[in-house]
């Protein structure tokens, strides 16, 4: 009873939402997911009027909100980025059995490759014309890069300092998403033979003793 007062008592205090600002907010994200619809169905760089007559919105809202495509797609790619965060996440990095730590790791990319792949191709479309776009692009590749290093590190600190390093860079560009897609789309492969790929391909980089 104590709790569901203190929460009634919270709520009371905070500020109410003014409607313009939630509508807008609201405005905002069903434009925005109708750009990630469009992204998957290589729709790589859709127009303000094309995002306008999927969604409903109006040409002036959509110009209010964005000043051209290149900010649209921009903020498409942020939404689609902030709604994956959770699919990288690994709860225990580094820590743990081998075989563990490549099941973990493996699972979680190819859950991450078939939740955005859209993403990162439009992405890789967008970034040679759009700076702001292609800084996003390196920033996420490096920060999937160091998740590998420190997911692997007891391996890769068992190397000597060549290998160490032929290791981490082979490892990092295998399991990119630009290299899942590649596994996934253009190969055909399926997420199970893929999923293997990942894994004896690994498996033979840092930790060869264990190849199966």
């Amino acid at each position: 009873m104590a709790m569901t007062e203190a929460a009634t008592t919270q709520q009371s205090d905070e500020p109410p939402i003014d409607g313009r600002v939630a509508r807008r907010r609201r405005n905002l994200d069903a434009v925005l997911d109708v750009v990630l619809e469009m992204f998957a169905e290589d729709m790589m760089f859709p127009s303000i009027e094309q995002a306008s007559k999927r969604s409903g919105l109006s040409l002036r809202s959509l110009y209010r909100y964005f000043a051209d495509p290149g900010e649209l797609v921009e903020a498409a790619i942020k939404r689609s980025q902030a709604q994956a965060a959770e699919l990288t996440h690994l709860a225990r990095i580094g820590e743990g059995p081998f075989a563990g730590r490549l099941d973990d790791f493996v699972s979680m990319r190819l859950r991450l490759y078939e939740a955005n792949g859209s993403m990162f191709r439009a992405t890789i479309h967008n970034a040679a014309h759009h700076p702001r776009v292609r800084d996003e692009m390196h920033k996420n590749r490096q920060l999937l890069r160091q998740q590998f290093e420190r997911q692997f590190g007891p391996e890769l600190a068992a190397l000597p300092a060549r290998a160490r390093m032929s290791a981490l860079e082979a490892g990092n560009a295998l399991t990119q998403v630009d290299s899942l897609d590649l596994l996934r789309r253009v190969r055909n492969l399926t997420a199970a033979e893929a999923e293997a790929v990942l894994h004896d391909a690994l498996t033979a980089l840092l930790a060869p003793h264990s190849f199966r």
